[in-house]
């Protein structure tokens, strides 16, 4: 079964932010897909589809100790690294786009280095959703925990719309399937 991850900040503070993008995308699949079972545990909350062999996880730390919520998870439903899918926001991609990679190393993202860290391994998926664009003028940490202004905000739900579709076809058609439809 696979474990879908989307990484975010707990509270309302953060709801809405550049950060929380990996958090969002988990709620749209959990409202638009049919819940077997919720699962609440003091590191994370998740819901078990009836629609699709998913499980889809929100951790209840920061962002920066994300591994340790995804470590108890993987240990919750003894599952292997390898079934595990990490939905993040990414610096490095354009505003609008995804980018679908397979073990490779967390690049400066303090969630993902904090997951691999903990599970020791990167044999996992990730869904990475491009958030930056051009010269960002203002600390990073500033702008990833600010939210999208209301122009972006619009083309955002299509983003998410789009990475909730990518969740879908791993299990329709595949991995290198999908990551040939999605990484251009």
């Amino acid at each position: 079964m696979k474990i879908f991850v989307g990484l975010g900040n707990p509270g309302k503070k953060y709801q809405k932010t550049r950060h929380n993008i990996g958090y969002r995308v988990i709620e749209n699949l959990r409202r638009k897909n049919k819940i077997k079972k919720t699962f609440r545990e003091k590191l994370f909350t998740g819901w078990e589809l009836t629609t699709y062999p998913f499980i889809l996880i929100k951790p209840k730390t920061f962002m920066n100790e994300s591994g340790i919520s995804v470590k108890r998870c993987l240990e919750f439903f003894d599952e292997i690294v390898e079934n595990l899918v990490v939905i993040h926001d990414d610096l490095d991609i354009p505003f609008g786009k995804i980018k679908i990679v397979f073990k490779k190393g967390p690049g400066g993202h303090k969630g993902v280095i904090s997951i691999v860290e903990n599970i020791n391994s990167k044999d996992f998926v990730r869904i990475r959703i491009g958030i930056g664009g051009g010269n960002i003028e203002v600390p990073y940490i500033d702008y990833v925990l600010s939210e999208f202004s209301p122009e972006e905000e619009k083309k955002t739900e299509e983003i998410i719309e789009k990475a909730c579709s990518a969740c879908i076809d791993l299990e329709e058609i595949g991995l290198e399937k999908t990551m040939t439809k999605y990484n251009n």
